[in-house]
């Protein structure tokens, strides 16, 4: 049972990664009743917690993200304190190889379906002042080879966020950013390829680059990465904040991104990351 001075959350996309971490860390203050969406609700299934509200659901699907908003309704007589839109996928491959099936995919995961759940929550988040975390990435404000359609559908997000930001400001409801960077999370490995039925000609005048790339992320998931419970700490201390910035950075890969596209001259950081891309690429 909810008392008076629990707050709600509502998090999409808690199978795993950061939302899994998100659900656990928010839970384990005893402070939030915590509405969690997945399409595999299995996966929390060993999470025992009376405050902990399971919302099997594909964000992507206008019926099922309309069944959303009805238990948000139905759970939180007093408004919708957090909205966290955590759901998303890395879509890969050259743009000549992607179907338009996975390029809207793409887009209706990771932009459309936050812009709508954040619109039909609006009034659930004006009555409790709630606040809107989205979380990005540090692909939100680079480009990158292979990445076209998540690195455009993290653009995206963060305009709207941003002018969502400004819009807002007068309602009580405020908008954060969060851009994470490389983190040990579940998200290189579960990354979606180019159809291999793709058409033949344009895979294959990318073979070099894709094989490249696929080599790259495996020394990634080889590798031990920067620990993602920092992520899902730093989304539960902005919730509780009375003021949250427009964006947070999380790992010192996007800061220094950030702090170079700021300080160096456009052409130099165009050429540096020319000449990182290359070497994501490159094959040994």
């Amino acid at each position: 049972m909810v008392t008076k001075s629990q707050n709600t959350v509502l998090i999409t996309g808690c199978s795993s990664g950061f939302g899994r971490l998100m659900t656990e860390r928010f839970l384990q203050s005893g402070e939030w009743k915590v509405l969690a969406t997945t399409r595999h609700p299995e996966q929390l299934s060993d999470i025992t917690n009376d405050n902990l509200v399971v919302i099997p659901s594909n964000v992507a699907a206008t019926s099922e993200r309309q069944a959303i908003v009805a238990r948000v309704s139905e759970q939180c007589k007093n408004g919708l304190d957090c909205l966290i839109n955590n759901a998303g996928y890395g879509l890969t491959g050259p743009l000549e190889a992607l179907t338009e099936e996975q390029i809207r995919q793409q887009f209706e995961v990771n932009f459309f379906a936050p812009l709508f759940l954040t619109r039909d929550l609006l009034q659930q988040l004006r009555i409790a002042h709630g606040k809107v975390i989205n979380i990005s990435s540090v692909l939100g404000f680079v480009g990158m080879p292979l990445q076209s359609l998540y690195v455009a559908s993290k653009f995206a997000l963060e305009g709207l966020s941003e002018s969502l930001a400004y819009e807002l400001n007068g309602h009580g409801i405020q908008v954060c950013l969060v851009e994470p960077g490389g983190f040990r999370t579940q998200f290189a490995k579960n990354i979606e390829w180019a159809k291999e039925h793709a058409d033949k000609g344009s895979v294959d005048v990318y073979e070099k680059q894709m094989k490249g790339y696929r080599a790259f992320l495996t020394k990634k998931l080889e590798r031990p990465g920067s620990n993602p419970k920092k992520v899902a700490d730093a989304v539960f201390d902005l919730a509780g904040k009375n003021s949250m910035p427009l964006r947070l950075r999380v790992g010192s890969d996007t800061q220094a991104l950030y702090y170079m596209r700021r300080s160096l001259p456009q052409k130099m950081t165009d050429l540096i990351l020319l000449n990182v891309s290359k070497k994501l690429m490159a094959t040994k």
